[in-house]
Protein backbone atom coordinates (compact mmCIF):
# COMPACT_ATOMS: atom_id res chain seq x y z
CA UNK A 1 0.00 0.00 0.00
CA UNK A 2 1.59 3.20 -0.75
CA UNK A 3 2.09 5.97 1.37
CA UNK A 4 -0.23 9.42 0.75
CA UNK A 5 2.23 12.24 0.20
CA UNK A 6 1.77 15.65 1.08
CA UNK A 7 2.53 18.53 -1.07
CA UNK A 8 4.40 20.92 1.99
CA UNK A 9 5.03 23.84 -0.88
CA UNK A 10 1.45 24.38 -0.80
CA UNK A 11 0.76 27.25 1.50
CA UNK A 12 -2.09 26.67 4.13
CA UNK A 13 -4.14 29.82 5.26
CA UNK A 14 -2.93 30.09 9.14
CA UNK A 15 -6.13 32.55 9.53
CA UNK A 16 -8.37 30.42 11.76
CA UNK A 17 -5.32 30.43 14.19
CA UNK A 18 -5.09 33.27 15.32
CA UNK A 19 -8.20 35.09 17.70
CA UNK A 20 -9.51 38.69 16.44
CA UNK A 21 -6.93 40.62 18.43
CA UNK A 22 -3.72 38.77 16.50
CA UNK A 23 -5.30 38.92 13.28
CA UNK A 24 -2.57 40.94 11.85
CA UNK A 25 0.36 38.97 13.32
CA UNK A 26 2.28 36.14 11.83
CA UNK A 27 2.57 32.59 13.01
CA UNK A 28 5.46 30.69 12.92
CA UNK A 29 5.23 29.21 9.34
CA UNK A 30 4.37 32.78 8.38
CA UNK A 31 7.61 34.39 9.77
CA UNK A 32 9.38 31.59 8.21
CA UNK A 33 8.33 32.66 4.59
CA UNK A 34 8.55 35.91 5.16
CA UNK A 35 12.03 36.02 6.39
CA UNK A 36 13.17 33.55 4.79
CA UNK A 37 14.44 30.96 6.96
CA UNK A 38 13.52 27.38 8.27
CA UNK A 39 11.00 27.65 11.47
CA UNK A 40 13.39 25.74 13.66
CA UNK A 41 15.57 28.30 13.19
CA UNK A 42 13.65 30.82 14.41
CA UNK A 43 12.48 28.52 17.47
CA UNK A 44 16.22 28.48 18.18
CA UNK A 45 16.92 32.24 18.15
CA UNK A 46 13.87 32.92 19.84
CA UNK A 47 14.68 30.34 22.83
CA UNK A 48 18.72 31.66 22.84
CA UNK A 49 17.14 35.03 23.33
CA UNK A 50 18.19 36.43 20.30
CA UNK A 51 14.69 37.75 18.55
CA UNK A 52 12.04 38.87 20.55
CA UNK A 53 9.66 36.31 22.25
CA UNK A 54 6.75 35.52 20.40
CA UNK A 55 3.05 35.68 22.23
CA UNK A 56 1.71 32.19 22.25
CA UNK A 57 -2.25 31.54 22.06
CA UNK A 58 -3.45 28.07 22.61
CA UNK A 59 -5.69 26.13 20.38
CA UNK A 60 -6.68 22.77 21.92
CA UNK A 61 -3.31 21.25 22.58
CA UNK A 62 -1.17 23.74 20.01
CA UNK A 63 0.51 26.56 21.61
CA UNK A 64 0.76 28.71 17.95
CA UNK A 65 3.53 31.25 18.42
CA UNK A 66 2.53 35.41 17.54
CA UNK A 67 4.69 38.04 16.02
CA UNK A 68 3.48 41.52 15.95
CA UNK A 69 4.13 43.73 12.52
CA UNK A 70 6.84 45.54 14.31
CA UNK A 71 8.49 42.33 15.96
CA UNK A 72 8.81 41.21 12.51
CA UNK A 73 10.28 44.15 10.71
CA UNK A 74 13.13 43.66 14.26
CA UNK A 75 13.41 40.26 13.51
CA UNK A 76 13.73 40.81 9.66
CA UNK A 77 16.67 43.52 10.56
CA UNK A 78 18.33 41.21 13.31
CA UNK A 79 18.36 38.29 10.75
CA UNK A 80 19.76 40.75 7.63
CA UNK A 81 23.08 41.21 9.83
CA UNK A 82 23.97 37.32 10.38
CA UNK A 83 26.16 35.48 8.63
CA UNK A 84 27.08 31.67 7.23
CA UNK A 85 29.27 29.76 9.20
CA UNK A 86 31.06 30.39 12.61
CA UNK A 87 32.23 33.40 14.18
CA UNK A 88 35.87 34.36 14.07
CA UNK A 89 38.39 33.71 17.26
CA UNK A 90 40.05 37.38 17.15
Amino acid sequence: MARKRYNLSVKRDMSYFKPPRFKDHLTLAEMAEFLPCDPSWLRHLEKEGRIPKAARVKRGKLHIRLWSPEQANEIKAIMATHRVGRPRND
